[in-house]
């Protein structure tokens, strides 16, 4: 896997998983397989899950972590006003001002899509960067989430290989937790639809044949309902598209049949939203959107002429040619070009 590729991966997981909500829904679905971190739940409370700002890595932004989070522990207030007998010169270091009225304890994700012998120093270096120097220095778990192809679990690594078992002892200063994704047990029609599409995706990229039908499952459930996911569908397809081999993209083009007609985006179909100006772009989603609120093919067909001919002007015509003609030369079928570009077979065929 090459370093763009793995970039790729992370920058799509903190797309994702930086939504509070989408972190709190993984974590309380490994927690059904997980005795550990259902006790994490038992104790903490996922709905003052915040994430700790400026400290975890984006695209193009510096920082430290994947993704690093504070929540606040179940009860806490009663607990600390119980606990006055600390002395006053232990707490000195903290102003009163700046102390929580909740306990709070930090989670920090780590994303791999592969095999790491350093994960033990980067969740360190993690730890001291965000947890003990920004946070505070409150207690923290971290919990690896892990997409790759090989089978992994780094808790099952002895932390100072060729040391005695006595030694093996020594640990991390936090509790560290591991999910499997790719081969997490998932009851896809139970789980939250966007999150269950997102799963889907990230166990495509390496058993694209084992997870379409998850795809497909997730993909049905996000347009029955009321959410608002046509920017993360974009998200999804366009990793997609960078992530599979040539030969499989074609699947993704086919899960369409599961929609009416053709009714929704494809990958060509993302990469043509973002090619274009926002007001083509807006105009165009926006038909779309109109067509997908009734759910039947003659709203969507309608929303979505409406939208195509209201986005475009004589500059956008051009664009949409330009786009037509680079799909030709990638093999698209000419009535997907049709659909997607709003041009009609004739005028592509003349490009």
């Amino acid at each position: 896997m090459t370093s763009s590729q793995k970039r790729n991966h992370d920058n799509f997981f903190r797309t994702i998983f930086a939504d509070p909500k989408n972190t709190a829904n993984l974590i309380s679905l490994a927690a059904k397989n997980n005795p550990n971190l259902k006790e994490l739940l038992s104790l903490i409370n996922l709905e003052t899950l915040q994430e700790i700002s400026g400290a975890a890595t984006r695209e193009g932004a510096s920082g430290s972590g994947d993704l690093t989070f504070k929540v606040e522990i179940k009860n806490s207030t009663k607990n600390k006003r119980r606990n006055h007998s600390l002395a006053e010169n232990e707490i000195d270091s903290i102003s009163k001002s700046n102390r929580p009225d909740q306990l709070l304890v930090g989670l920090i994700l780590e994303h791999k899509s592969y095999r790491d012998s350093k994960i033990r120093n980067q969740l360190l270096k993690y730890y001291f960067e965000v947890m003990h120097q920004k946070a505070g220095n409150i207690p923290a778990v971290a919990i690896i989430v892990y997409n790759g192809r090989d089978k992994w679990n780094p808790l099952k690594i002895k932390p100072h290989p060729g040391y005695p078992d006595f030694f093996q002892k020594v640990g991390l200063p936090f509790r560290v937790e591991f999910i499997d994704l790719g081969r997490e047990p998932v009851d896809f029609s139970n789980l939250d639809p966007l999150l269950a599409l997102a799963i889907a995706a990230m166990r495509m990229v390496f058993d694209a044949y084992g997870a379409e039908k998850y795809f497909k499952t997730a993909l049905r459930r996000l347009l029955k309902s009321k959410q608002n996911f046509r920017s993360i569908v974009e998200e999804i397809l366009v990793y997609l598209r960078g992530m599979l081999p040539e030969e499989e993209k074609e699947m993704i083009m086919d899960s369409l049949e599961v929609i009416q007609n053709k009714g929704y985006v494809s990958i060509a179909d993302a990469d043509y939203n973002r090619g274009f100006s926002e007001g083509k772009a807006e105009g165009f989603l926006d038909g779309k959107a109109e067509g997908f609120s009734e759910g039947e093919e003659k709203g969507f067909s309608t929303g979505f002429s409406e939208g195509k001919t209201e986005g475009f002007s004589e500059g956008e015509y051009i664009k949409v040619r330009k786009m037509a003609k680079a799909m030709l030369v990638k093999e698209y079928p000419i009535s997907d070009i049709a659909i997607i570009s709003g041009l009609s077979e004739d005028e592509i065929l003349k490009l």
